[in-house]
C-alpha cells in the first residue's frame, strides 16, 4: 500500500493474512480505517493477527469458501462489538452436516447441488456454524480421535497469553503403544522453563487428557509454501517426525515430554 498515492480512496480490500500483517507492521492502519470493509482469506487468521485487528475501526471479516463455490460463501466478523466465533453463510445458501459432522452447503452458488466438505463444524442453525477443523487432520491416539486444529487453537491462544506468540501446529507422531501421539511443534528456540510450565498449566486447564500434547518439539524455522502458508509435511520432514522423516533430528532444537501426559489404558 505504500506504493498507492496518499489521496487514493478505497471502499474495500481483500488480503491474505501475511499481507495484512505486513500492512499493519508498516504503520498503515489509518489507510485501512478509511475503508468500509476488509476481507481476509486464503489461510487462517492466527491469534496474534486477530489481536492486532481489534485496533481497527474498519469491519474485518474472515472468509470461508472453496473451489466448488468459486468464491467465499460465509463470513465471520473478527473485530469490533460484532466479532463472533461463528461463520454466517451468505443469502441463498443453506448449511448442514453429514454423518461425519462435516459441513454441507446447498444454494444458488452450488446450482442447488449438495456440496459435501471435509470440514468438521459445530452447526448452530441452517445459516450459522463454527469451524472446528479438517476431518483429515484427526489424530487417532490410542483409539481416541483428536481434532488437531482444535488443539492448535488452544495452543496458539495459550502461547499468546504467556507473551510467547509464535507459530505452532499439532500433528500425530508415531508411537509404539498409541499408534499416534499428539505432538505440538513450536517455531523457534525452546521456551524458558517457567514459561513452558505455565503453558502446560493452560493446556491442562483447556484440553482433555487425551487432547493434551505428549511432547513439545521446537523447530528453528517452519517451512512455508511459495504463498507463505505453513508447509506441514516439509516442516515435519525437517523435524524428523514419524514416518515422514527424511532429515536428521539435528533440525530439532529441543524435544520435551510433557509432565502428566496420560496414555489411554
Amino acid at each position: 500500500m505504500s506504493l498507492v498515492a496518499p489521496e487514493a480512496e478505497f471502499d474495500f480490500a481483500a488480503f491474505v493474512p501475511l499481507q495484512l500483517k505486513a500492512v499493519l507492521a508498516a504503520g498503515l492502519s489509518p489507510r485501512l480505517n478509511q475503508m468500509k470493509a476488509m476481507l481476509i482469506g486464503g489461510a487462517p487468521a492466527d491469534t496474534s493477527l486477530q489481536k492486532e485487528l481489534q485496533s481497527l475501526r474498519v469491519p474485518v471479516y474472515l472468509t470461508y469458501g472453496m473451489t466448488e463455490t468459486c468464491s467465499h460463501v460465509a463470513l465471520r466478523r473478527l473485530n469490533g462489538p460484532e466479532a463472533s466465533a461463528s461463520f454466517r453463510v451468505l443469502s441463498g445458501i443453506t448449511a448442514g452436516q453429514d454423518e461425519r459432522g462435516c459441513l454441507t452447503l446447498r444454494g444458488d452458488v452450488t446450482d442447488d447441488q449438495l456440496i459435501v466438505t471435509n470440514d468438521q463444524v459445530k452447526l448452530l442453525d441452517a445459516h450459522t456454524f463454527e469451524w472446528l477443523g479438517r476431518a483429515d487432520f484427526v489424530i487417532n491416539s490410542g483409539g481416541v480421535k483428536v481434532a488437531a486444529e482444535k488443539v492448535e487453537l488452544v495452543l496458539d491462544v495459550a502461547l499468546a497469553e504467556i507473551s510467547e506468540a509464535r507459530r505452532c501446529f499439532v500433528a500425530g507422531q508415531d508411537d509404539e503403544r498409541l499408534g499416534q501421539a499428539v505432538t505440538a511443534f513450536i517455531e523457534g528456540a525452546p521456551l524458558p522453563d517457567k514459561a513452558e510450565e505455565r503453558l502446560q498449566e493452560l493446556l491442562a486447564e483447556r484440553l482433555s487428557r487425551y487432547e493434551r500434547p505428549r511432547q513439545l518439539r521446537y523447530v528453528p524455522r517452519f517451512q512455508t509454501t511459495a504463498t507463505g502458508k505453513l508447509d506441514r509435511p516439509a516442516t515435519l520432514r525437517q523435524a524428523g517426525a514419524g514416518r515422514l522423516a527424511n532429515a536428521g533430528p539435528a533440525a530439532i532444537l529441543s524435544c520435551r515430554r510433557l509432565r502428566g501426559a496420560v496414555r489411554p489404558g
